[in-house]
C-alpha cells in the first residue's frame, strides 16, 4: 500500500446554482482544517482526462460532493475507473437543514456558511477515518515485514 496518501474532495461544478457554491465552499473549509491531508482539484481538469488528475484520483483516496442529481463528480471520478471513497449529495444536507438555507450564488450568507460548515465537519471526519485506517494498515504492513529473532539458548 502506498503512504501517505491524500484525500481528494472533489466538489460538483454548480455553476449558476447557490448549491454548487456551498459545494465548494464546503471543500474550502474541509482544506483549511485539513492542509496536511486533503486536496482538491478541478473537476472539468479531471473530466478532460487530464492524466495528472486521473493518476491523482486513483493513486488517493476520494470524496465527492454533488449537489444535484446528475452527480457529476461522482459520474465523473467513476469514468476514469475509481469508485469514491465517499459521496455526499449537498441537496441532502440543504433538506436536513432547513434552518441553514443559502442566500444566493455569489454570497451563500450566514445560512449557506452554517450549512457548509456542517458539511465539512462530517468531511473532516471522514478524512480522518480514511487516513487513520491507512496508518492502521501500514503498520501491520511493517510488522509483518520484520523478521522474528529467537533468542539462542545457551546449552551448557
Amino acid at each position: 500500500m502506498e503512504k501517505n496518501k491524500k484525500v481528494y474532495v472533489i466538489p460538483c461544478s454548480g455553476i449558476g446554482k447557490p448549491i454548487g457554491s456551498v459545494s465548494r465552499d464546503s471543500v474550502y473549509e474541509v482544506l483549511n482544517k485539513k492542509p496536511d491531508k486533503s486536496e482538491t482539484m478541478c473537476l472539468a481538469l479531471l473530466t478532460s482526462g487530464d492524466s495528472d488528475s486521473v493518476s491523482k484520483i486513483k493513486k488517493n483516496y476520494v470524496i465527492t460532493l454533488d449537489g444535484c442529481a446528475k452527480q457529476c463528480a461522482k459520474k465523473n471520478v467513476e469514468a476514469f475507473g475509481k469508485i469514491p471513497d465517499k459521496n455526499y449529495m449537498i441537496l441532502k444536507f440543504a433538506a436536513g437543514n432547513p434552518d441553514k438555507k443559502p442566500a444566493g450564488l455569489i454570497d451563500i450568507g450566514e445560512g449557506g456558511r452554517a450549512l457548509s460548515k456542517t458539511i465539512s465537519d462530517i468531511i473532516v471526519k471522514d478524512i480522518d477515518n480514511l487516513t487513520d485506517r491507512e496508518k492502521s494498515i501500514n503498520a501491520k504492513e511493517s510488522d509483518n515485514n520484520k523478521i522474528q529473532l529467537k533468542p539462542e539458548l545457551d546449552l551448557i
